[in-house]
């Protein structure tokens, strides 16, 4: 017998792309607690910009 694992993929906009979280889950409703464990979780931070930008280094790059 196959078991369905599940795992977690979020989207924080259109500029970015899909993420996968590490873990793997043996149902769905495990995943979905998982998941709102995860955002309640989650910190926000606001950073104030000046208008005169300066340009910043990526900190990551993607290859398509």
């Amino acid at each position: 017998m196959v078991k369905n694992l599940y795992a977690v993929w979020i989207k924080i906009d259109e500029t970015l792309p899909w993420i996968e979280l590490k873990r793997t889950y043996q149902t769905r409703r495990e995943a979905k607690e998982a998941v709102e464990n995860f955002l309640n979780s989650v910190k926000i931070r606001f950073v104030k910009v000046p208008e005169k930008r300066i340009q910043m280094k990526a900190l990551a790059t993607i290859k398509r």
